[in-house]
């Protein structure tokens, strides 16, 4: 393979390898086949017409490309600005790159136009990063950068080769085709460098993983949900800062919804996954946030045995369901289940906090003890009375009806349910018969519920138009003016509605787990299932879930849109667990708990093997009666392994140094040998003159040498002349030394020594 065709194909390796990186962060089949398909081609095509004239590849004109690239680029920046959403763009930019890229490797091209394809590539590996950080893309990007460190030096070397007209060639292999320029063994010094160059980059790629953790940081998640290397929730709801929200598809965990029976199954319509209670609205913040009140507290161990949340005992034989959690990209405290938990096993050591009025799992001292993993819910849908009133730990306290602390807003809500027909129910309370109060609160929610369901209402992402207006609340903005928004502000209106008129309301946050994957038996939880619902009491101990959000939102994802992704990810599970918790989700908290942990450890580390040596040489002096005269005698035998260590690292060295200088590999240990007896005399040869402070450059031959020690020390250069000449006929002529031979070369470099010092 000639030279001009090995670093083609090397770039074009690269390429394939960057355009596979950005295919799989956009999960797009079609693209991966069209890049297999098209690199092939390319290069089937490319090198069966490619000719070479006076160094130089004839080449498509370079305005066309440049063109092509201008006119896509331009392309994509109009569909990002009437798509009205910046997140877009690096998709339309990925894609018109990808596009440019094709075309350039079908182009005939010189070598200095594989610059343009090389830099494209790389545009094109960061475009897949930004685009997701699934452990297949990272992978794609990890080769693909080891790669291209090994195009960016070949191609300089190339350069220098084409440009300094030298002829002789390194032989073939993946090293091959590359012109020498200098140096005795050029394939091994390539392969040297570029090893080193792959080092390098690998461990200061790893330093600044370590040492700057991403940092988690608002970028458009819906309500509590912020995105960065994890997805972490909180625990209220702000209304205060309207935005464009962006629908992400990042995978935030799965979930299994196991029968009674342990089998897998599907549940029956959407499966809401409760995580957070906001009952109480801030005026001043225009902030939903949840009531506190005492929890619970209970440590779970790894592997133990499901932990009751009942105060008694519970039948779980009946109309008990399991929920098996398994995380990837969620960062919380907060543990999302179905209604009604009755139990939980934790897939790691945490402590757990229960909220008996809520029914509201978290967790305590997430940093300290790491992120969660996963868990085991046990839970009962269709949950009794009976155990209603063992989770909440006796007969509760009935609160007296709520009230709004927006006054517009009950005026709104008398309004809806007077032209529903439904005014009388405003004036009831049902203070004084709990059946009547619970099927009031039922009536009219579903009176609301009916309204903000309406075609009145629309629902949307997009809340740049969304101004605030002098003091008037964004939930009265929505009812009276906007009537636009997401699940937070129709949650907020249909709960703000129902309190008004002393109805028993509160918001719910947490996930809808509608997409069921039948490959793998389970639901895929994403960031753009975060939602919240209301629940409206209505009983004793049940509360009802209401959403006002339109169902065309909210309609479950059908098992046959799995991506062939999807497909592929059940085969590597395990690996993308660790792949998302150890890395993906590295931030400062995991950076803490990181040191933290390695700190612990080299102390322990430290202190056993302190104590250990001690309580060693204690027994060893109790059992052997040494004495004072013994511990000398240890002492001098560990004084003569220490000077053994020192004399083997020093004869290793110049074992070494023998080797390189004769071109003995490091496996061929006889021919090691030998260098070391044979050679070692031009090695301490080199040694001399370098402490008199003539050191030979790497970039000199031992002959040009001579030259210079003769211009320093004119008797010591015709010794080293002699020298010289000696290893030149052990290197290149294949002499071996005998004894008598190996006398003559220590005397002639006592020669050398000797006049040095003159």
């Amino acid at each position: 393979m000639s030279e001009w065709r090995s670093f083609r194909f090397q770039a074009l390796l690269f390429a394939a390898m960057a355009l596979s990186a950005f295919a799989f962060s956009q999960q797009s089949a079609l693209l991966l086949a069209v890049v297999v398909l098209g690199t092939a081609l390319s290069w089937t095509l490319v090198r069966r017409t490619t000719t070479i004239r006076r160094g130089e590849v004839t080449h498509a004109p370079r305005w066309l490309a440049a063109a092509a690239l201008i006119a896509l680029l331009f392309i994509a920046g109009v569909w990002g600005y009437t798509k009205d959403d910046a997140t877009l763009l690096p998709s339309a930019i990925g894609f018109s790159i990808s596009l440019v890229l094709l075309w350039r490797l079908f182009a005939r091209r010189s070598l200095s136009d594989e610059r343009q394809v090389l830099m494209l590539s790389s545009v094109l590996l960061i475009v897949a990063v930004l685009e997701s950080n699934d452990l297949l893309v990272a992978l794609a990007v990890l080769s693909a950068t080891m790669q291209g460190v090994n195009c960016v030096i070949r191609y300089r070397l190339a350069a220098a080769a084409q440009a300094s007209h030298i002829t002789e060639t390194l032989g073939r292999g993946w090293f091959g085709g590359v012109r020498a320029v200098v140096g005795a063994s050029p394939r091994a010094d390539l392969t040297r460098t570029i090893r080193i160059a792959l080092g390098l980059v690998f461990a200061f790629t790893l330093t600044l993983f370590v040492l700057f953790p991403r940092n988690p940081h608002p970028t458009g998640g819906l309500f509590a949900l912020r995105s960065g290397s994890a997805s972490e929730f909180s625990d209220h709801i702000s209304l205060m800062s309207p935005q464009r929200l962006t629908p992400s598809q990042r995978e935030m965990f799965t979930v299994q919804w196991l029968g009674p029976d342990g089998e897998p199954l599907v549940a029956p319509g959407i499966l809401r996954l409760r995580g957070v209670i906001l009952e109480l609205y801030d005026v001043a913040t225009s902030t939903w946030v949840g009531r506190t009140a005492p929890r619970q507290r209970f440590v779970i161990s790894e592997g133990d045995e499901f932990q009751s949340l009942t105060s008694s005992q519970v039948d779980e034989r009946f109309n008990t369901f399991t929920q098996r959690v398994v995380i990837r990209q969620l960062r919380s405290d907060a543990i999302f289940s179905a209604w009604a938990p009755i139990s939980i096993l934790g897939g790691t050591a945490q402590v757990y906090t229960f909220d008996p009025r809520t029914l509201a799992i978290r967790t305590m001292d997430i940093e300290s003890a790491g992120p969660i993993v996963g868990y085991d819910l046990r839970v009962q849908p269709f949950a009794s009375d009976g155990v209603l009133a063992a989770l909440h730990r006796g007969e509760p306290r009935i609160p007296q009806p709520p009230t709004f602390p927006v006054e517009s807003i009950r005026d709104e809500a008398l309004a809806i349910l007077a032209s529903a027909g439904d005014g009388e129910l405003a004036r009831e309370s049902g203070a004084d018969d709990p059946a009547a109060r619970w099927a009031r609160n039922l009536r009219i929610a579903r009176v609301f519920e009916s309204e903000l369901t309406s075609e009145q209402f629309r629902y949307t992402l997009d809340l740049r138009k969304f101004i605030r207006l002098g003091d008037r609340d964004p939930i009265e903005l929505f009812l009276k003016q906007y009537r636009f928004g997401h699940c937070e502000f129709f949650a907020s209106a249909l709960c703000a509605l129902c309190q008004s008129v002393g109805v028993d309301a509160r918001i719910v946050t947490g996930f809808l787990a509608r997409d069921f994957q039948s490959t793998a038996a389970r639901y895929i939880v994403r960031e753009s299932d975060a939602h919240a619902w209301v629940e409206i009491r209505t009983g004793r101990f049940q509360w009802t879930a209401l959403d006002a959000t339109p169902a065309d939102n909210l309609a479950p994802t059908s098992s046959d849109d799995e991506s062939w992704a999807s497909v592929l990810r059940v085969l590597f599970e395990p690996i993308e667990r660790v792949w998302q918790l150890q890395v993906a989700q590295f931030d400062a908290r995991a950076q803490n708990a990181l040191v933290g942990r390695a700190s612990e450890s080299l102390n322990h580390a430290l202190r056993t093997t302190w104590s250990a040596l001690e309580q060693t040489a204690l027994r060893t002096g109790q059992s052997a009666r040494v004495g004072v005269s013994g511990y000398i005698w240890f002492g001098s035998i560990f004084v003569s392994l220490a000077f053994t260590l020192a004399a083997a690292l020093i004869w290793s060295r110049r074992l070494n140094r023998a080797r390189r200088a004769l071109g003995v590999g490091r496996r061929d240990r006889v021919r090691a040998r030998a260098a070391m007896r044979d050679g070692a005399f031009y090695v301490d040869a080199l040694d001399l003159l370098s402490e008199r402070g003539i050191a030979r450059p790497s970039n000199v031959s031992p002959r040009a040498f001579v030259q210079i020690v003769r211009g320093r020390n004119p008797r010591a250069g015709e010794i080293f002349a002699q020298i010289v000449e000696r290893f030149y006929a052990i290197r290149f002529g294949g002499e071996r030394s005998d004894a008598r031979a190996r006398a003559h070369d220590r005397l002639s470099v006592g020669a050398l020594r000797t006049a040095l010092s003159e």
